[in-house]
Formats: C-alpha cells, structure tokens, sequence
C-alpha cells in the first residue's frame, strides 16, 4: 500500500491523538491502515481485548467517517461495511478530527457473548451507544465461555479504548489474518 500525503497527515493526526491521550487498550502496534483505491484512507484502532472490534477512520479528501465495527479479516472490506457510524465530519478542521477521536476512545463498549440457535456457536458481540441506543455488531466466534452454564447469552463487561478498565475474558485481535492484505501504522510501536 503505497502511503499517500492525506495518509500520512490523517495518521500523523492519530498518533498526536494516541500520544496526548494514552489509550491502555490499543496497543500501538495493532494500529493498522489500509484502503479503497488511492483516494480513500482507513486506519482501525483495535480494541486489545476485543477480538477485532475496532475504532475505525474512514477517509478521502473531503470527509472523515468515524464508526465501529467487528473486524476479522480485510480482505474485501465487509466487516467494515457492516460498521455503525458515530460521526461524520465533512471539510472538517485537524482541531474538529481531533476532538472527535478523542472522544471516540472515551466511548463506552459493552461486550456480550451470545449462543447462536441453530448451530449453537458463541459468539462476541460489541456494542456501542449511538444516538440514545445500544448499536451492537457481531464480531468474531469464541469457544465457549467457562461461566456459561444454561444461559444463551453472558455479560462479558463494559470497557472503552482509553481504560483502565478491561474485560474479564479476553480475545486478541486478528492481526495475521489483517496484515495479509493491510499493514501497521507505524513501523516502530509509540
């Protein structure tokens, strides 16, 4: 993936973002970029613990998509067009971009793991509050939990990217199977 200047600048706006603020659950390295075509910019700010389920910029010249979506495999984008949009900025300012990232990390997750019916799988699911409702997005197929008994479906706790807090059971986040057809941010890890 060749880095563009709108790339490097929107990162360049990310790592001001992730210096000031010191998120605990990204690990800097599993920031990761990829793209539409030459003239669209994506960059996932994977929560540590969460499998997957990411902060995602979606950019061009003239807008910035904030959303959060459960992310296994980049391939072909699906997991990413099944994202639930926070915030959309148009002609924003670096200060509008900044605010509004800053204010993602601070957002409240909600994770929950579900049995399916059929198949009877488990299943992580993360949620987010978006315009006064719960907006929640499948994520990836677990093992089963240990504390599940009879229940089809299991609080697994809230946590947000900035912390401290994290859940209990925790899933890492798919960076193989990511890096096959994207790749880190930063060559060195902040």
């Amino acid at each position: 993936m060749s880095r563009t200047p709108l790339l490097n600048h929107t990162l360049d706006l990310v790592r001001q973002v992730v210096d000031a603020e010191q998120p605990q659950n990204i690990a800097p390295a599993s920031v990761t970029v990829t793209g539409q075509g030459p003239d669209v910019g994506i960059i996932l700010l994977p929560h540590r613990d969460l499998g997957g389920y990411s902060l995602v910029l979606w950019f061009d010249a003239r807008r910035l998509l904030l959303f959060w979506a459960g992310v296994t495999d980049l391939e072909r984008h699906d997991d990413l067009d099944l994202g639930r949009l926070a915030i959309r900025l148009n002609d924003a300012s670096d200060e509008a971009a900044i605010a509004a990232l800053t204010a993602e990390l601070h957002r409240p997750i909600h994770a929950t793991l579900r049995r399916t019916r059929i198949r009877r799988r488990w299943q992580l699911s993360c949620g987010v509050e978006l315009s006064g409702r719960w907006s929640d997005s499948y994520v990836c197929d677990i093992p089963p939990p240990s504390v599940a008994g009879v229940e089809a479906i299991v609080d697994a706790g809230s946590t947000s990217l900035m912390g401290p807090g994290r859940t209990e059971m925790r899933w890492p986040v798919p960076l193989a199977a990511w890096h096959r057809w994207a790749e880190p941010a930063w060559r060195t890890p902040t």
